[in-house]
């Protein structure tokens, strides 16, 4: 009994493969409606993806995201009625030897980068400057647009101290690459070459002279300490603010701030970018699956007298309704394969030109692609089903 069930179900899929092939024109259509889906669900996920990790590039250029410095309490000075001001009291630096405390926070996977810095004044000249000391490292991750006509500072001791001179203060002076300066501080006085010279920013840099950490602590005389940490967070990742608190939390006397507006148009960007790409998916998968059951009705409209003489020579309901489940299965997965392959290459097209990325294929998502297009055969298939099992095989063997 087995046995005949299975030759059954043999034949009727062999039945639905050859009626298939046999109404090409009508595959090609219900095909090419999958493949059209399939194609569009890759295309956007892929360049999605792709736009998305070229974001998380670009957004490593827009600086710090979070900005650490000493907590300072403001104690108001008051005369009788009179406001004096206010008078502000609190450490001034952070202890160099803390900072490795903040890759401790639980979102130490998401710090791009972690750049301290020390901030002071000379003498150069006879005039004062502010000198700030970087990690050149970290200080070149965080500001890759800076255009320096020279080369950067080296954070190893090679000898000669190296700077950096904002475009401000080199052009007045007349300062290049290789040229030399006395750099002062109370007692203590360093000569310096010059490394490079930052092309006008438009920002603070300009009016900075910027030396390897070590040399301006020694400078200043604040060894083991800095005035504050840029930090640059992947905050499509996390919330940055969750991130504030948890910095706080293990450099305690520390205010963490968020810049917030960066953080909200990052987030805002790929919330846009995520919304419209999960509409074009659905729009274009429910278009698939009315183009598929239209033309699987079509194709049942066209073999009611198979259909019906099948029943009455004791093809079950659910053989007949596995028969167009099979049909509508077919259909997705041969549409689900080439919709990848079409929409991976449409996406190497399209990311270069939207996002200026060239993505990778996503193999992982072929499996997902078909299953789904499967799925919509099928389910497309569930009106031209019910349609078949309406036949009464009594009135077509009538009108054979």
């Amino acid at each position: 009994m087995v046995t005949q069930i299975g030759e059954k179900r043999m034949h009727l899929h062999s039945f639905v493969l050859k009626d298939v092939f046999r109404r090409k024109t009508k595959l090609v259509v219900a095909v090419l409606g999958v493949v059209v889906a399939a194609a569009a669900i890759v295309a956007v996920i892929t360049t999605f993806s792709a736009a998305t990790e070229g974001f998380h590039e670009a957004t490593n250029k827009f600086g710090a995201n979070i900005i650490v410095r000493p907590e300072i309490e403001s104690i108001p000075l008051v005369d009788g009625y009179t406001s004096m001001g206010s008078l502000y009291a609190g450490n001034n630096y952070i202890e160099e030897s803390d900072i490795p405390n903040i890759y401790t926070i639980r979102d130490n996977a998401s710090l791009s980068v972690v750049a301290p810095r020390l901030y002071g004044i000379a003498e150069l000249q006879g005039s004062s400057v502010v000198v700030m000391g970087v990690d050149p490292e970290q200080e070149m991750n965080l500001k890759p647009w800076w255009n320096i006509q020279g080369h950067w500072i080296s954070s190893e001791n090679t000898g000669q101290p190296e700077v950096l001179v904002g475009s401000d203060i080199a052009i007045p002076l007349g300062l290049k690459e290789g040229s030399m300066i006395t750099l002062s501080k109370d007692n203590i006085s360093i000569d310096v070459q010059i490394a490079g010279v930052i092309e006008s920013t438009g920002d603070n840099e300009d009016s900075y002279i910027i030396l390897p950490l070590a040399t301006s602590q020694y400078l200043l005389s604040q060894e083991g300490k800095v005035s504050s940490l840029e930090v640059r967070a992947l905050c499509t990742a996390c919330p940055v603010e969750e991130m504030s608190r948890q910095i706080e939390g293990v450099l305690p006397g520390m205010e963490a701030r968020a810049m917030s507006q960066i953080v909200q148009n990052e987030m805002a960007i790929v919330n846009h970018t995520k919304s419209s790409a999960m509409a074009v998916s659905i729009i274009t998968l429910l278009v698939s699956t009315l183009t598929v059951a239209s033309t699987m009705l079509a194709s049942v409209n066209e073999k009611m007298k198979e259909i019906g003489i099948m029943r009455a020579i004791g093809a079950s309901d659910t053989q007949v309704v596995s028969m167009l489940f099979f049909e509508g299965a077919i259909i997705g997965i041969v549409g689900g394969c080439i919709g990848f392959l079409i929409g991976t290459l449409v996406s190497f097209v399209t990311a270069p030109m939207l996002v200026s990325v060239i993505p990778d294929p996503m193999w992982n998502l072929l499996l997902p692609v078909v299953g789904i297009c499967m799925l919509t055969g099928m389910i497309a298939s569930l009106v031209p089903a019910k349609r078949a099992l309406g036949i009464d095989p009594a009135e077509v063997l009538r009108s054979v």
